[in-house]
């Protein structure tokens, strides 16, 4: 999943549809009212490195067979001064 295929993606789509373009999710969620939320993670490294500065998470609830919903979370790694100002930093 990527931001572009996020915003491509249509509330009203079919599940069988999003599933068949987009693969299994890495998460599924079954909520109480029937509800199922599928959890897809996109990462971003910096550089050659291992680690990754930025990373978005992509919700799509699914219901009676639909899509009903779609959210993106974007989470950052703290900076370099940050994680100088931790104990034994």
């Amino acid at each position: 999943m990527t931001s572009e295929n996020f915003h491509k993606t249509h509330v009203g789509m079919s599940e069988e549809a999003f599933l068949k373009i987009y693969g299994e999710p890495l998460n599924v969620y079954h909520k109480d009212n029937g509800e199922v939320v599928y959890e897809y993670v996109e990462r971003f490294q910096m550089g050659m490195s291992e680690r990754y500065v930025e990373a978005r998470k992509y919700y799509f609830t699914i219901k009676n067979k639909k899509v009903i919903h779609k959210q993106m979370v974007i989470s950052n790694q703290p900076g370099y001064d940050f994680m100088n100002d931790l104990p034994g930093g």
